[in-house]
């Protein structure tokens, strides 16, 4: 179906780019790059859809968009933004956006928003509470921005919402994001694992909502409690109805397979989903974050990070995620007085986290019997096809993942790895180019 769309980029290439895909879907387009003509159109009753960036000549268009609102309350409005931040997805949830799409995006990203906004003229509403300022997520890298789109739809919502992601990500706090978010906001945030009295729950609750932090931990006899919770809510009018929040690291749906966990509760729960991506697939998320935790934890002080040091932070294997990374940069705030945190400090944090070598009983002894198996299969292998010694052969496999690690561990720095392995700079040069390390 064609519409007649409203544009409005301050970047000519990014405006004439989507004119003319909007243009090849069907659509009849209007371009600007200021709000105010956005503004005069919609009140001239110009336009069906308006497709706008966030940021043109130095303001946002969020300033403009209620007046935009005003004068055409049924007109969907698609907002794009290279300011990918959760604060960003939220102002477009209060300002009655129909959909946030983050850039950089693709075409049909676009256009589909444009197509599905077209097919609507009702666009999500949801107000935002003020807190919510206090609990920004922080990071503008891709993988978040599914994460950032999903709390804008969902925090308005009536759906019960499953919150996925490894020990650390910030489960909770996107719990806290969907409940300040939206209507319910001046109305309980209950964490609770206790239902065995429904009616005493549903009247703590009080048409707030239920947060299960790790909802996979619950007892069969819990699961039935809640099952029975949510059932009974059902009877409750819409506008005082409590949604179930559920966070979790495990995979429910095997857990069903087995019986570990009720499948008609897992499709109670999971009527809506958001995956929170780990902290090493979040491109270089981790500067943002460190500088944050670092200014969170010294209050009133200019400090900061060295370059290289971050560049180690953001080299670094987060098993722990967010979580763990904030528990670093607290540490390091209260070890170091300096205003600049260095490299070597972060190196010599890292070190105490080592495991002793027999923090784990037998493990040396059980990496010493695979090594002298793999030596004697290697020694026996008469018909191997090998480009170096034996001997050679041997020695590469400690000394690879050694050298690998610990240019891993200093972000990169030659100088310093090789400072770290007790080797000449020159040597670590040889080593990396005779084993075809990059």
């Amino acid at each position: 179906m064609k519409y007649e769309v409203l544009l409005a980029d301050d970047d000519d290439s990014v405006r004439l780019v989507l004119s003319k895909a909007l243009t090849r879907a069907g659509h009849n387009v209007k371009a600007t790059d200021n709000a105010q003509t956005l503004l005069k159109w919609a009140e001239a009753g110009q336009g069906d859809i308006i497709v706008t960036d966030v940021m043109m000549g130095g303001r946002e268009v969020f300033d403009t968009l209620p007046e935009i609102s005003q004068a055409r309350p049924k007109m969907p409005i698609v907002v794009i933004s290279a300011n990918n931040t959760v604060n960003t997805a939220l102002k477009a949830g209060q300002q009655k956006v129909f959909e946030y799409v983050p850039k950089p995006f693709d075409l049909e990203d676009v256009t589909n928003a444009v197509s599905r906004a077209g097919q609507s003229v009702n666009p999500r509403r949801g107000r935002i509470n003020p807190k919510t300022k206090r609990l920004p997520m922080i990071g503008r890298s891709p993988a978040m921005q599914p994460v950032y789109r999903a709390v804008s739809r969902f925090s308005s919502s009536d759906l019960p919402v499953l919150i996925q992601g490894a020990v650390g990500t910030g489960k909770d706090l996107v719990a806290q994001l969907l409940h300040d978010g939206g209507p319910r906001a001046d109305r309980p945030f209950l964490r609770t694992s206790d239902f065995s009295n429904t009616s005493l729950t549903l009247q703590k609750v009080n048409g707030g909502d239920i947060y299960l932090d790790e909802i996979a931990e619950l007892s069969l006899t819990q699961q039935e409690g809640l099952l029975s919770l949510m059932t009974e809510a059902e009877l409750i009018p819409a506008s005082k109805r409590p949604r179930v929040l559920s966070g979790t690291r495990k995979d429910l749906r095997k857990m069903a397979e087995s019986g570990a966990f009720r499948d008609d509760l897992l499709f109670r729960i999971n009527v809506a989903e958001i995956r929170i991506p780990p902290l090493s697939g979040r491109d270089k998320d981790t500067y943002e974050l460190a500088e944050s935790f670092l200014s969170q934890a010294s209050p009133g002080q200019p400090r900061r990070f060295e370059s290289d040091a971050l560049d180690i932070l953001h080299r670094h294997n987060w098993a722990g995620n967010v979580r763990e990374l904030e528990n670093l940069v607290r540490r390091l705030s209260v070890l170091y007085s300096d205003d600049i945190i260095t490299a070597d400090m972060v190196l010599q944090e890292f070190s105490k986290d080592i495991r002793p070598r027999n923090a784990e009983g037998d493990t040396q002894e059980k990496l010493d019997k695979k090594l002298e198996e793999s030596c004697r299969i290697l020694l026996n292998d008469e018909n191997a096809d090998l480009e170096e010694t034996i001997y050679q052969t041997a020695l590469s496999w400690v000394e690879r993942p050694l050298i690998v690690e610990a240019l891993r561990l200093t972000g990169g720095n030659r100088a310093r790895a090789a400072e770290r392995l007790g080797i000449h700079r020159n040597t670590l040069r040889t080593r990396l180019k005779s084993l075809d390390i990059s």
